[in-house]
């Protein structure tokens, strides 16, 4: 009786270690079948990524389309290069004032009138503390000659890169009515809408040719 008892355990054992391998076989066959679920996980990834690389892409659309319309019309262009060819051609012609003799505050003054319409206060200030008003009357005394734009060419800037200002290049020529040779002259504009017209707020051109000239001339 006691060697049977015995023996009933390892079988015991037996049936049991089977059953355990079994289990584990049966699990592992589980987790191969589950695998695949696994596999569709980037899928989902991907779809998040797409649908936050669309809602970044609507994003970027619509403040593409803010800056769009914060830009000038074509319209709009071509009145402020209007406004500057005007302004350009009334700085640059200069007529027989020139033959008064004039003092230089007097020079600064004039030049201050005519350009007033033109530009921004900080720009007047800017130009007639820097003398650069007065160039034009100071060419025309320099070359005893009346003068006047030749060749103006007014340009938008591409692409614009100052918000709600319109950024303009422009070349030309002064050109003289004695027949001395003309200078060319190159530069950049920005105009800021004010009211029903535009006004200058920055005009950086090729200034140090024409003060040389100046001073060539008088030394």
């Amino acid at each position: 009786m006691t060697k049977v008892m015995k023996s009933r355990p390892s079988r015991v054992v037996v049936l049991g270690s089977i059953a355990l391998l079994l289990a584990m076989m049966t699990g592992c066959q589980q987790s191969n079948s589950a695998a695949p679920a696994t596999s569709e996980q980037p899928v989902t990834a991907t779809t998040q990524t797409t649908d936050n690389t669309s809602n970044n892409n609507t994003n970027s659309t619509s403040t593409s389309s803010t800056a769009d319309t914060a830009t000038f019309t074509e319209e709009q262009v071509e009145q402020g290069i209007q406004f500057a060819s005007k302004y350009k051609k009334d700085q640059y012609t200069v007529g027989e004032e020139y033959k008064q003799n004039t003092s230089p505050e007097e020079m600064i003054e004039l030049a201050m009138k005519k350009n007033e319409p033109y530009l921004t206060e900080t720009q007047l200030q800017s130009q007639t503390t820097s003398r650069l008003l007065t160039l034009p009357m100071q060419l025309a005394v320099t070359k005893q000659s009346t003068l006047s734009p030749q060749d103006l060419e007014i340009h938008k800037k591409e692409p614009q890169t100052k918000q709600g200002v319109l950024q303009l290049s422009y070349i030309m020529k002064i050109a003289f009515a004695n027949g001395e040779p003309s200078i060319p002259v190159e530069g950049e504009l920005q105009l800021q809408p004010s009211e029903d017209t535009w006004k200058v707020s920055y005009d950086r051109f090729n200034n140090k040719n024409l003060v040389n000239i100046i001073n060539f001339s008088k030394s």
